[in-house]
Parts: C-alpha cells; structure tokens; sequence
C-alpha cells in the first residue's frame, strides 16, 4: 500500500513539474489533468439541469414543447458557459491571452462547420415560430410521419413501420413540408373511383356518401363531397371526399382502405360496376364469319344487364315525397349530397312535441314511432323508407309530435345549417321549392293560421297571397 501511495505521489509530482505555455498563461500538466475534470463535471451538471428544466420546472410554466426545449437550452449552455469562465479564471489561466487563439480557431471551426451551423440556426427557426411541432403528422418528398423530436440539429420523424428519420433541420427549412395539424382540425381525405358509362350518377353519389358516413373516424363538419370529376376514357370519374379529425392522420391508410371495402361493397350490391381499359369490337355480320369457327355456333344476343337499386334508394324516397316530387334529378342529387346520417339506439328519442324543426328525417333500417305525449297515444309506426319533417323543416314549423326508436335504427337526415346553405348559394334551388310547395297551398293555408294561433308567424310575413307569403317566411328563415 506505501509503494503505491509512494507511486501516485511521484506521478502528481512529475505532472506538476511538467508545464506547457499558452501565451502568457504557463499551466502544469496537474493543473490541465484537473481543468479536464472540471470540464467534465460541468458538463454533467449542466446536462443535468438542462433535463430538469425541461422535465420538471419549465413545463409547469411553458406548455410548448419546443419552446421549453429552447429555454432550458439557453439556460443551461449559459450556466455551462459562465462556469467555464470562473473555472478557467480560478486556474489561473489569462483569458485575453486566449483571444487570438480562440479567434484563429473559431474561424476554422465555422468553415469546418458550416452545415451544423445552418443546421442549428434552422432548428432555432423551428422551435421559435413553431410551423413544425412534436405531435404533428407530417409529410417530407416521401417520408410520413409524426414528428417525434425537434432539436436544434434536427427533426426526428416516427413512420408507420415503427422506424424512425432523422431529418436535418435545414432541410425542413429550405423545402416544402406538408403539415395536417398546422392551425386546422380536420383533414380532407380523396378516395378517387370510376363507374361504368350508363350508370345513374345520383345513384352512385348516394351510395358514396352512405360509405363515407358509415366510418366512424369521419366528420359530419365539413360534410363528405362527391365530386364529379371527369369524363374518363372508360369510366366516368368521381371523387369522394371525407374529413377526419386531424389526431386520426396517422390511421389513413386504415381509414381510406375501409373506404374502398365499403364503396366495393354498396357498388356490388346496388349494381354499380367499376370498369377496367378495354376496347369493344364490333362486327357487322358476325354470322358470316362465325362458320368458319364453329358451323354449329349460336351466337348469343348482347343484353344490357340492368343495375340492380340498393335497398332504400334516397333520390327514389325523396321524389315519392310531395313536397319534393316536381325536383329534378339534380335537385335531388344536391339535397342527397348535404345529408348525414344518425344513428338511433331503441327507444331512443329523437325529437319530442314542440321541438324547433332542425331537420327532415329519412328511415334507412329499424322502426321509428310517431307519437303524441299530450293524449298518449301512438299515431304511426315508420319502416326503412318512410319519412317525415320536410315540411317542418322548409317553414320552421314546431314539431307536433314526439318520434323515438323502437329498435336500433338508422336515418338519413337533411339538417337545417345545410339546408339553409343550400337555399341561400342555389337560387334556382329555391325556387323550385317555392314551386313544390306552390302545389299543396290548402295544406299551407292550414300551416299558416297554425303558427298565427301560436304566434310564431312575424308580421313582415302577413301577405294575403300563400305563395307571397312562402316567400317571405322562406327569407326570414334562410336569409
């Protein structure tokens, strides 16, 4: 034990004999060997607060991410940086003396550096003006993603594969990044489709809707869209289009791909066929030449085979409607397009007496029952392909009875809001309205004396002329 006590203090001794020159500044090797431990420590405690800054103190007062990454930064490199210098100072080293060196060196490491210096400067950018933030879903050339991480060196990016990218900041900086969660809450999704020449385009705008709306990650606001696209070479092009909620990015694939299951489901079902390239020959006297293949053939006769319509077709439930009979198809195609659907669990209710008319129901499944809680008594019981409410809700009359589930069921509802945007950007839409409701003026003579008996009929309203007074009640209503 005393020879190698004798053994540490001769090696001490010989560190502290040996010196380098820095300038003025003259330091022995002890002195560099213990500024090197020094060093180290400081590190260590600044690494140290750096992690509970972030994880502990700052996040009771910066809800950010990004930003607490930049202050406990700023904090701890300060803290590093001040305990350098008194370290330095302490061992006796002459920090002027150092200028000329640490600016020679400084120089050379710029030059030497110059992407990490972009780089940091880029991470900085992100973290300050927040345009990229941990959580969001991302989409970098061909790289999708939730950022993970954002430094000021680079943007970690998680993939659906469970891998992880490592982005230089300075490439998010300088490129397109697209962000779904940058200052929005709901993301459009495209699922792109083509169907057969001949095939009712109202018909297939129904069924696309009824598939968009039997997903449960899709909104009702903003409300799916078909859009028909184009005249294709050999279909005729529609788009359906869907939102989600931004926090269900990650599951597009997912989402978009129970999409096509259900649009191959209805469209198999209804009678829709998706085509494929193909080109049709025609010959003009095929019995002419088919001898020459088989003398005994029987050629069949072509028959055009006729689609099949889905169980409740909505654009032939609104035309039985009379209100909404003299519509065109288009007319019909729009009020289609603005519906949603509801679910109903049984004995649900829907509405109840006296209700404000905020919507016009169609039964796709299940029963409803119409009923009356005043005389307690049911008034009519409703299958998959009745309705009710239209009237209701074009004049904003109160509901005069309840309705509620008798087991689960499934409606199509055209809801005020809608309803209201319909009529105010479609002015000949309106008017065909008006025009419907035009045919049925004893049942609107009775409406009117109605809401005149329960004070509800405004007096700019007040005109001897029913079709006048439509009119009138419809702007009030609708703007």
């Amino acid at each position: 034990m005393f020879f190698f006590a004798a053994a540490i203090t001769k090696i001490f001794d010989a560190l502290e004999a040996t010196t380098l020159s820095f300038g003025l500044t003259q330091l022995s090797l002890l002195d560099v060997f213990q500024m090197a431990l020094s060093a180290l420590a400081i590190f260590l405690v600044t690494h140290y607060f750096n992690r509970v800054l972030r994880g502990i103190v700052l996040q009771r007062f910066i809800y950010e991410q990004g930003i607490r990454y930049i202050v406990a930064n700023l904090l701890s490199y300060g803290l590093g940086s001040f305990l350098l210098i008194a370290m330095l100072q302490a061992s006796g080293v002459n920090l002027s003396s150092l200028t000329v060196v640490g600016g020679t060196l400084g120089l050379g490491i710029g030059l030497g550096l110059q992407n990490v210096t972009r780089n940091f400067v880029s991470g900085v950018t992100l973290l300050v003006e927040q345009k990229v933030k941990i959580g969001d879903y991302i989409r970098f050339q061909n790289i999708q993603g939730y950022v993970r991480e954002v430094s000021t060196r680079a943007v970690v990016v998680g993939l659906k594969d469970g891998s992880k990218v490592i982005l230089p900041s300075s490439m998010l900086i300088e490129n397109q990044v697209i962000n779904y969660h940058y200052e929005t809450q709901t993301v459009r999704l495209t699922v792109a489709v083509g169907v057969a020449y001949g095939t009712d385009p109202v018909l297939v705008t129904e069924t696309l809707l009824m598939c968009a709306y039997s997903q449960a990650c899709v909104v009702t606001t903003p409300p799916a869209q078909v859009i028909f696209q184009n005249f294709g070479d050999n279909a005729l092009e529609f788009e359906l289009w869907v939102w989600i909620e931004e926090r269900y990015m990650g599951q597009h694939p997912e989402i978009l791909s129970a999409l096509r299951y259900t649009i191959c489901f209805y469209f198999k079902r209804n009678g829709i066929g998706i085509p494929w390239p193909q080109r049709e020959l025609w010959l003009k006297n095929p019995e002419a030449i088919a001898k020459y293949f088989h003398p005994d053939l029987d050629l069949p006769t072509p028959s055009d085979s006729v689609p099949q319509e889905p169980i409740i077709s909505l654009s032939k439930v609104l035309k039985s409607s009379d209100y909404f009979s003299s519509l065109n198809e288009l007319e019909i195609r729009q009020l289609v397009e603005i519906g949603q659907l509801q679910s109903l669990l049984s004995e649900q209710v829907l509405f109840r007496e006296q209700d404000p008319a905020d919507g016009f129901y169609i039964v796709i499944s299940g029963l409803v029952e119409v009923y009356t809680e005043k005389l307690g008594r049911v008034l009519a019981s409703l299958g998959p392909g009745s309705f009710f409410g239209e009237l209701a809700l074009m004049l904003g009359i109160p509901r005069t009875a309840s309705v509620r589930a008798k087991e689960k069921s499934l409606l199509f509802v055209v809801r005020f809001p809608q309803f209201e945007q319909l009529l105010q950007g479609n002015p000949d839409f309106r008017e065909a309205i008006i025009n419907a409701l035009g045919e049925h003026q004893g049942e609107l003579m009775r409406r009117k004396e109605e809401l005149a008996a329960k004070g509800l009929l405004a007096l700019e309203e007040e005109d001897s002329n029913i079709m006048n007074w439509v009119r009138k009640r419809l702007q009030r209503l609708f703007g």
